[in-house]
């Protein structure tokens, strides 16, 4: 039997249909609201841009917090510029906002190449909800691990699956649920399922959902797409 389930289609529509306090961990990767663009100076290199990414993409957070049971946690992942928002509409949700983690990316992005310092790091908000134990050893708060080279990307936005397996890991309990609302090409499930956890993704663009079932494929056989 799989161990995953995948959604295509609108989270804000999907996630109402999940029942309450049914997952143990939110591990995702939302629209930061930047607008972002990969490959900017390569045009034929470029990936299309991600959906809802104009603004602060925080709509999804009171529904995170109904779906996940008494003593989850949340790991969302957002960027210095936006950090804010994301904090203050997880508080507004329901959720306690414990601390911020640093993912080390190990090389530089572009931006303002002559007036601003070369961004090497995302940020992640850790939050809970009711009272939250690590299932392991307490994680510390920077975790340096490459991100994933131009050349290999399937998508712009895409987090190398060690990274996603270090936060499923570092809040999950064993053999535990593990919902990604912004599934893009899948590593969040592919990090899950190879752990042993369930895993239910949920991803608005069609093309991503081939991908992610594609990836997918690879590791465990899925249960029916679900539209």
């Amino acid at each position: 039997m799989s161990n995953w389930t995948l959604y295509e289609g609108d989270c804000l529509e999907v996630m109402r249909e999940l029942p309450s306090e049914s997952v143990d961990a939110v591990v995702t990767d939302p629209p930061y609201g930047i607008s972002y663009q990969s490959a900017w100076r390569d045009k034929s290199a470029r990936l299309p841009k991600i959906a809802n990414d104009e603004r602060p993409f925080v709509w999804w957070l009171h529904d995170a917090f109904r779906v996940l049971k008494d003593g989850g946690a949340i790991l969302c992942f957002c960027r210095w510029d936006t950090q804010e928002a994301f904090r203050l509409a997880m508080e507004w949700a329901g959720f306690t906002v414990k601390s911020q983690i640093i993912w080390d990316r190990q090389g530089h992005g572009m931006g303002d190449l002559k007036a601003a310092f070369a961004p090497t790091h995302d940020v992640v908000w850790f939050g809970v909800k009711g009272r939250f134990e690590f299932p392991g050893k307490r994680p510390q708060s920077v975790i340096r691990i490459p991100r994933l080279s131009g050349q290999v990307l399937v998508h712009p936005n895409e987090k190398p699956v060690d990274l996603m397996r270090w936060c499923v890991e570092s809040v999950t309990p064993k053999g535990g649920t593990v919902l990604d609302p912004f599934a893009g090409s899948g590593s969040t499930l592919v990090a899950a399922v190879e752990g042993g956890y369930r895993a239910i993704g949920i991803e608005v663009d069609p093309t991503c959902c081939d991908i992610i079932r594609k990836r997918m494929a690879a590791v465990q056989q899925p249960l029916p797409l679900e539209k």
